[in-house]
């Protein structure tokens, strides 16, 4: 199985920088689930922030932040 990375997100949302972390198997997937959190916290519907934070605008900005390596069980020769 795939280890989740912590991926950070800073985001541009009515003249307000939000950040916002998350941990997820991709950036794909980090996206979502910061954009979940930012509707709720506004109190709109998902679908407002995913149009808002579409690709293509320069108004958020997704990176790694930690990215955690396989722990190999030397017991068994290695994972």
């Amino acid at each position: 199985m795939r280890d989740k990375t912590l991926y950070k997100g800073i985001f541009v949302y009515h003249f307000q920088q939000c950040k916002e972390f998350a941990w997820a198997y991709s950036e794909k997937q980090a996206k979502t689930v910061m954009c979940r959190r930012l509707a709720k916290k506004q109190g709109v519907h998902s679908s407002v922030v995913f149009g808002y934070f579409s690709d293509g605008k320069d108004n958020h900005r997704i990176q790694k932040e930690i990215e955690l390596d396989p722990i190999k069980d030397d017991a068994n020769g290695g994972a």
